[in-house]
């Protein structure tokens, strides 16, 4: 059976009608007198008209209303300038005298309509008289009421008992009477507000006047009352209310809601509209268990830089008797170049960045962060920095500087987190000989790579320090208080890249010198740098072949590829037991780490290797989208000479295999996904780490989650330079977590999350939430609590109303919801109207 899909503005009867309604005329044309035939007037030249161009008469002088094959919109008129047209069964009077229309009468003019059962006009007052059925519509904004009055040109008039619709903002409502001041402004008395349909008035606003502005987008009120269900639930004397998602200066909703540490906690933003880039939110919030906190958040954005400036202040803490306090400033600038469409500099720009950030105490996160990312911080950093891209001969250079400096807080005692060394300053210079973008050919089709070898050099000077005091054990990343490093890289690369394979031969050095002062002079080890090359090979091959087996399951065209990877890499052994570290630390063992030339990131460590690594990737393809559907990885690598160099110092028996590595993962129709990693080690005979999680997201608000997260992690030496006691191997994590999202009727969905630590028997996290969704007003209310420290639980209780096009009220829990269950879906927003949702 064959299918075809019907398309708009032509189906089967209307296409027979034409049809032998024109056949017809063929047929009896041959029967005219030939001697009446006469061609019409040929159209005027137009030497810029060609065949794709497009001839629209102006506005201002069409005369004749023509049909056309889609709707426009033409450039706007003045109201002066527009033609006036009228339509009715019965015309009765004279032109340019009283006139009088009856029958479905409408007088029409520049995008505006009138109509009504009957529609008295006189030209010398301009008023328009509408009796029965009136209705007035202008855009999106409609107004009905049984009679009305309007003056055309003027745009003024009045109605009695409307009923108005504004379909931009989905608001709608009654009044007492309309007075229309000009073609913008409508001021209602004893009128409604709501965006709920006629049939659901769950919600409405009430006000003895109501002024619409559709050209500032407001909305003014005088004694306004909020009705929920018709019960009064707030009284306003004077308010204004923003008609449309442009930003105003005004009080914003309340946000409410409980927290174990604070008790009720009550914030009432006011936001400040200083300028189209410029904006300023104050936040005064009290809690009742500690007293009031004032907060502000200033936003800035210009061509060449933008930024944030947020803070708060409590001036007495009820609950520890001190004045608590954060600020952070972020701000990104371009000092001089030109900067590319999305704020991105161009090659050659000089940039600068701040990012600065502190709290007063160690558990001020703790207490007053309105997320769970935010109570879990436990290091604020303070950073300035610059960079410049050389031009002319040298625009394949980049220098830079910056300076960094940590407050890392410690807010459980039984758990020590340890400092890392400030930077003051660090600053280097890099060399890419790629740098500059690659060219598009003449037909701009195509992107011309650059070839050749890729050169990059670097180098980088480095000052470290630390304010060891009187916590050199508890705290201190290491024994010196001071110390400078020069770091020297380069590198050649002869990349052969084809659609089939690909072959990168590379070599490359990196020279460390230091010059450490330890904090106690004596016994402390001589600091040791190193200078070591190192030479790599990656290659790979990529089989591809159509999987007609697969059809019948996916219902589409499937493609399986095969890519085998081999990946070669040499750099000889030195002994660095005795170079200390400053930013360094294990890569971790996975898919991409396993491919990589150094085992180890930063810049203190080079691990010595002479290995083979070899990995195998299969895909599951559609043919028509190039959507991954699955993929499955195993890789494994095999040393010829055990790794030596360890973190702190020498490893005493290396081995000369890895570990075994495979993921794979499937994205199924059905929107059930499945994701697993494994690592597996022979001599142990166990997994040392291992993941598991899956989902099913049917439809949209349908979701289930399930994680499984299992890490043994190897003993770590001991280490003097490092100040690292030694640990012996364990498992250090063996989490669950449950989440999911589902609805039990059709305006009522639950959600809820469930994290597990099996090593300490205790409830990470949890989250219980309900979202019940009207077609004018959604409640969203969540209990959450959360394990901060080993001593410190956070209990939340959250709730909002949001009464859709006009505001909400409660502190919103849609973040927290986002964090907890993946694949959440807030209940979706209106779509906005279209231009021609309202044409007539």
């Amino acid at each position: 059976m064959s299918h075809y899909r019907r398309r708009a503005g032509l189906c089967a009867p209307l296409f027979l009608h034409v049809s032998l309604r024109v056949m017809a005329g063929v047929v009896l044309l041959q029967f005219t007198l030939q001697g009446y035939a006469q061609a019409p007037a040929p159209l005027p030249a137009n030497a810029q008209a060609n065949s794709n161009t497009v001839l629209l008469p102006d506005r201002g002088n069409v005369t004749v209303l023509k049909l056309d094959d889609q709707l426009r919109t033409g450039i706007p008129l003045d109201d002066s300038k527009a033609l006036t047209f009228t339509s009715s069964d019965v015309i009765e009077g004279v032109v340019d005298r009283k006139m009088k229309l009856k029958g479905r009468a409408q007088i029409r003019r520049n995008g505006g309509v009138i109509k009504a059962d009957e529609i008295i006009y006189d030209p010398d007052t301009d008023i328009a008289d509408l009796v029965g059925n009136a209705e007035l519509i202008k855009g999106n904004t409609s107004f009905k009421g049984p009679t009305a009055q309007f003056k055309v040109d003027a745009r003024e008039g009045e109605m009695d008992s409307p009923t108005y619709e504004l379909r931009d903002t989905r608001g709608n409502g009654s009044a007492k009477k309309l007075t229309i001041e000009n073609t913008d402004i409508f001021v209602f008395d004893k009128a409604t507000y709501t965006t709920c349909t006629p049939q659901n008035m769950d919600w409405y606003f009430s006000a003895s006047t109501l002024e619409i502005d559709n050209e500032q987008k407001e909305m003014v009120g005088t004694h306004g009352v909020m009705r929920f269900f018709d019960v009064p639930i707030a009284y306003i004397p004077y308010f204004t209310a923003p008609t449309s998602g442009q930003r105003r200066t005004g009080i914003l909703a309340p946000v409410a809601g409980y927290n174990s540490n604070n008790g009720f906690d009550v914030t009432q933003p006011y936001y400040v509209n200083i300028a189209p880039n410029r904006d300023l939110l104050i936040l005064p919030r009290y809690m009742s268990e500690r007293g009031l906190q004032i907060g502000a958040n200033y936003r800035f954005l210009d061509t060449k830089y933008s930024g944030t400036l947020v803070g708060d202040y409590l001036a007495h803490d009820n609950k520890t008797g001190t004045d608590r306090w954060r600020y952070d400033w972020q701000q990104r600038q371009v000092f001089s170049g030109g900067v590319a469409p999305g704020g991105v500099p161009l090659p050659g720009s000089w940039t600068g960045y701040a990012n600065m950030s502190r709290v007063s105490d160690n558990l001020y996160p703790t207490d007053f962060s309105q997320s769970i990312a935010g109570a879990v911080t436990s290091q604020f950093r303070q950073e300035v920095g610059t960079t410049k891209g050389l031009t002319g001969s040298l625009s394949n250079w980049n220098v830079s500087a910056r300076a960094l400096t940590f407050q890392t807080l410690q807010p459980d005692p039984t758990s020590v987190v340890q400092a890392p060394y400030n930077v003051l300053p660090n600053i280097s210079a890099a060399y890419n000989n790629r740098l500059t973008p690659a060219v598009a050919d003449t037909s701009g089709k195509y992107v011309t790579l650059p070839t050749g070898p890729a050169t990059t050099f670097s180098a980088d000077f480095t000052r470290f320090s630390y304010n060891i005091g009187s916590n050199l054990v508890a705290t201190a990343p290491g024994v010196y208080s001071q110390a400078d490093r020069t770091v020297i890289k380069g590198a050649m690369a002869l990349p052969q890249v084809t659609p089939g394979y690909y072959v990168t031969p590379k070599v490359s050095f990196q020279s460390n010198t230091y010059n450490a002062t330890p904090f106690i002079s004596t016994g402390a080890p001589v600091v040791q740098g190193f200078t070591i090359p190192t030479f790599s090979l990656d290659s790979g091959l990529a089989f591809e072949r159509e999987a007609a087996e697969l059809k019948g399951f996916y219902g589409r065209d499937m493609l399986l590829t095969m890519e085998p990877r081999a990946f070669y890499v040499y750099t000889p052994y030195q002994n660095q037991a005795q170079t200390p570290i400053f930013d360094t630390a294990d890569a971790g063992f996975g898919v991409s780490q396993i491919f990589s030339e150094n085992t180890f990131v930063g810049n203190d460590r080079i691990a010595n290797s002479n290995a083979a690594t070899l990995g195998l990737t299969s895909r599951m393809i559609e043919a028509n989208t190039g959507a991954e559907r699955a993929n499955v990885t195993l890789a494994q690598k095999q040393q010829f000479a055990g790794q030596k160099v360890g973190l702190n110092g020498n490893i005493t028996n290396p081995t000369t295999y890895s570990d075994t590595l495979g993921s794979g993962s499937v994205r199924l129709l059905g929107n059930f996904s499945a994701d697993v990693f494994g690592q597996y080690n022979t001599q142990l005979n166990r997994f040392v780490q291992s993941t598991v999680g899956g989902s099913w997201r049917p439809t949209q608000g349908r979701s289930l989650n399930f994680g499984y997260r299992n890490v043994w992690s190897p003993p770590v030496q001991a280490s003097l330079q490092n100040n690292q006691a030694f640990v012996p191997a364990s498992t250090t994590t063996d989490q669950y977590n449950i989440s999911g999202q589902w609805p039990i009727t059709r305006e009522v969905s639950v959600l809820g999350r469930w994290g597990y630590d099996a090593l300490t028997t205790k409830t990470l996290n949890s989250l219980v939430a309900l979202e019940w969704s009207r077609d004018c007003w959604t409640f969203r209310g969540a209990y959450s609590q959360v394990l901060n420290t080993s001593q410190i639980t956070t209990t939340q209780v959250l709730f909002q109303i949001e009464f859709r096009g006009f505001g909400s009220a409660g502190s919103n829990p849609v973040d927290i919801m986002k964090l907890n269950v993946p694949g959440y879906m807030p209940t979706s927003k209106p779509i906005p109207p279209s231009t021609y949702e309202n044409y007539q």
